[in-house]
């Protein structure tokens, strides 16, 4: 291991990726402690709904003057750093003709992308040909482009929680309600409700527009009383509150991802038991069927013996393998 920590001892690191849940504080603070100096900047030139949503839908062209004057301001501020490292991560706007600039301006640098998003999901597969490595956490986009394959991570706080179990909530779920997460945890909702058992749900939308939007008009997908929906988006620290006084989690994985959600890895982290959609898990070295029930999201089923039994502590060197700090040793000693 301490090779790794000298790789990044004294290193300067150019760090742009999407501000998340305070995620990206955690990558600063974690690679100074291995004796890293890190820059940050957001991947988007802002994190209005407006700005989000026109990233999102492809339609980067009615602010397109808005995010290159961003990012002339970044060319200008690193023309006279050296870096030895651009780490990007799942990257919106930074698109090829930027990350070249980026590239020229910082010539002996190395370039790494991690993504944790699946490529069809963003709108970054053309770069990639421009990074010394390039890194997912799914493993199907791992096999189909012959890149590195690592999941994702649990922060420290999660660590901190993993020996509480003053319960309140036999089950949680805080999450984006994309896709069908809605209609399937309302399902587990009324099954949890004739065991008598407490769950604590929290539906988060960016914005009124979005939920009517989804409401009328997406007719594949069903959304309930808008009072069941949060416009204010929780905080890490609030998750993980709500975790610390849950015995189960949930995970909903979007229908098109393959790879483990961070939610996933979160409750591996805090020693909590998993219920997911995501059949992918059974590949997955800490995967125990007392700790993970694997569900259908069409016919999804909830066994109750699972939810009344107690949590099987992993290995040690298993639940390390996933903390913030070995995934990122993990990133940066793949680029010598």
């Amino acid at each position: 291991m301490e090779k790794n920590i000298i790789i990044l001892q004294n290193k300067r690191i150019l760090y742009i990726g999407p501000k998340f849940f305070g995620y990206e504080l955690e990558i600063q603070r974690t690679l100074k402690d291995l004796g890293a100096q890190v820059t940050f900047y957001d991947d988007r030139p802002a994190n209005d709904f407006l700005t989000k949503v026109l990233i999102r839908l492809k339609l980067k062209l009615f602010i397109e003057v808005k995010i290159d004057k961003y990012y002339n301001k970044i060319y200008n501020d690193i023309k006279n750093i050296k870096y030895d490292y651009i780490f990007v991560v799942a990257p919106e706007t930074l698109d090829y003709k930027k990350l070249q600039q980026i590239q020229l301006l910082q010539k002996n640098a190395k370039s790494i992308l991690y993504m944790w998003d699946s490529f069809e999901n963003k709108n970054s597969f053309n770069t990639i040909d421009l990074f010394d490595k390039v890194i997912t956490f799914d493993s199907n986009d791992a096999d189909k482009y012959n890149l590195k394959f690592l999941p994702l991570f649990f922060i420290k706080n999660y660590e901190n929680i993993k020996d509480l179990n003053n319960y309140e909530y036999e089950l949680c779920f805080t999450a984006t309600a994309h896709s069908d997460r809605y209609e399937i945890a309302k399902k587990i909702e009324k099954q949890l409700h004739k065991f008598n058992f407490k769950m604590y749900s929290f539906f988060y939308l960016p914005s009124k527009v979005m939920y009517w939007v989804r409401k009328l008009f997406i007719s594949k997908y069903k959304y309930g009383d808008i009072n069941d929906f949060s416009f204010s988006s929780f905080s890490q620290q609030e998750i993980i509150e709500n975790i610390e006084k849950s015995k189960v989690i949930l995970d909903i994985n979007h229908p098109s991802q393959y790879g483990l959600t961070s939610r996933t890895i979160e409750a591996l982290g805090a020693n909590r038991k998993l219920i997911t959609t995501n059949k992918n898990i059974i590949n997955y070295d800490f995967y125990n069927e007392n700790n993970i029930l694997i569900i259908d999201r069409n016919n999804p089923l909830i066994n109750k013996d699972f939810l009344e039994s107690n949590y099987i502590k992993p290995l040690d060197n298993i639940y390390k393998k996933y903390s913030l700090e070995e995934w990122l040793k993990n990133i940066f000693k793949i680029v010598k």
